[in-house]
């Protein structure tokens, strides 16, 4: 039977189609990984790589070995998990975190240093991906925690919730707008308002928003990511609303365009952590949870859900 570290060497290989990448993960020569994956090949007669010199690929075979093996992978860190008991020194060591662009550098960006002081022991390993695939690479293993703009409905998947961020009016700086410190939902009523791809989470409360206040939501263009947006405002083509936490990284050192939040009815995404709720660390995570929570808070609304969060004119402190 293969070792597990062979395990771990071949589900590094399937996730990075590269025995020079795989390597680098495992932090082993090339020639070591290359040498143990023909040693699990020859324990288990069969062929579980193509190599030739354009590109790497696993076999069927291979590529049902990985599956399986990050499951086994996952148990035996759950064992070890166990063994540590679950208390907030557990989390020391790797923690793979699936993250979607859209979310993780600007809430990590935040938290990092609380992190690192709080759990010193612990190294966290961030995976950027789409939301939809992060559900099953969280059940499989891939990961052991997400950083997602809403909670999994999941039977299988426990959550925490982060912050309740509202998204701010971005508008270029000669607008007529920008002056003020705050916006009236009314005042957008027939300005071209930009946003998302339809299928992209911010794109229906925008679309609402521009529907209850009159405004006139483009659909000649629609954005794939939050700073094509923010290009597209400073080329002058209308305003957006982005999320505040990213108004905090990417758009309050800019000088063509200003961030303004809305007086009220601002729309609204929920940021929360996810874990497998069979996991044994449960108790940690929700610490970890809070952990960020306490970081990001002040670019969240109060827990009524009233009023407005950020300041768009200067940085909250860190």
């Amino acid at each position: 039977m293969p070792r597990l570290q062979q395990l771990r060497y071949l589900v590094a290989i399937a996730d990075t189609l590269s025995f020079s990448r795989a390597a680098e993960l495992c932090h082993v020569t090339q020639p070591t990984l290359s040498m143990q994956v023909k040693e699990m090949e020859e324990r288990l007669g069969a062929l579980l790589v193509e190599r030739n010199r354009a590109r790497v690929l696993l076999t069927p075979v291979g590529a049902e070995i990985a599956r399986r093996a990050r499951g086994v992978l996952a148990e035996i860190e759950h064992m070890r998990e166990i063994a540590r008991r679950d208390d907030p020194e557990a989390l020391q060591g790797q923690l793979p975190l699936g993250v979607v662009q859209t979310v993780g550098a600007y809430v990590l960006s935040v938290a990092m240093p609380a992190l690192r002081r709080a759990f010193p022991h612990l190294r966290i390993q961030v995976r950027e991906d789409r939301r939809e695939a992060l559900p099953d690479k969280l059940a499989d293993g891939t990961h052991e925690a997400l950083l997602l703009p809403d909670a999994p409905r999941h039977p299988d998947i426990a959550s925490a919730l982060l912050l309740r961020e509202p998204l701010h009016v971005v508008l270029p700086a000669e607008h007529r707008l920008a002056r003020q410190a705050l916006i009236e939902p009314g005042q957008l009523a027939g300005e071209t308002i930009l946003t998302m791809e339809r299928g992209h989470r911010l794109h229906d409360p925008i679309a609402a928003l521009c529907e209850r206040v009159g405004a006139r939501h483009a659909q000649d263009y629609a954005g794939t990511t939050l700073d094509t947006l923010r290009l597209m405002v400073a080329t002058g083509m209308g305003i957006t609303l982005l999320p505040a936490l990213y108004v905090r990284s990417d758009v309050l050192r800019e000088t063509l365009v200003v961030a303004r939040p809305l007086a009220s009815g601002a729309p609204v995404r929920e940021l929360t952590l996810a874990w497998r709720s069979s996991s044994p660390r449960q108790r940690s995570y929700a610490l970890l949870a809070a952990t960020i929570a306490e970081c990001i808070a002040p670019w969240g609304l109060p827990a009524d859900g009233k009023g407005r969060a950020g300041i768009p004119t200067g940085l909250p402190p860190a």
